[in-house]
C-alpha cells in the first residue's frame, strides 16, 4: 500500500471590510452616523493673527489693539 501524502490546511484570509465613502468630499451617501463636534480651543495665536488682520484690514490705521483683540476673539469662537 502506497504511503498517503500529507495535506496541509489552506487558511483564507478575512474578506476586508468595505469602506464607506467619505460624505465630506460628497462622494456618496455615509452609512456611519454623524460624529460628535469636537470643541476646539482657540489659542493665544490664533487671537494674535486674526487680530494683526483686523489691523491690515484696517489699513494700519489709528484704532485700539484691545478692540481688535476682542473683536478676533469673537470672529473665531463664530467660525467666521
Amino acid at each position: 500500500m502506497p504511503a498517503r501524502k500529507k495535506t496541509t490546511t489552506v487558511t483564507e484570509k478575512p474578506a476586508p471590510v468595505p469602506v464607506s465613502r467619505s460624505e465630506a468630499k460628497g462622494s456618496g451617501t455615509s452609512t456611519t452616523r454623524p460624529q460628535a463636534v469636537v470643541s476646539k480651543s482657540i489659542t493665544h495665536e490664533q487671537i494674535a493673527e486674526r487680530a494683526y488682520q483686523i489691523f491690515l484690514k484696517r489699513g494700519f490705521g489709528p484704532g485700539d489693539a484691545a478692540s481688535d483683540w476682542l473683536e478676533a476673539e469673537r470672529q473665531l469662537k463664530a467660525g467666521i
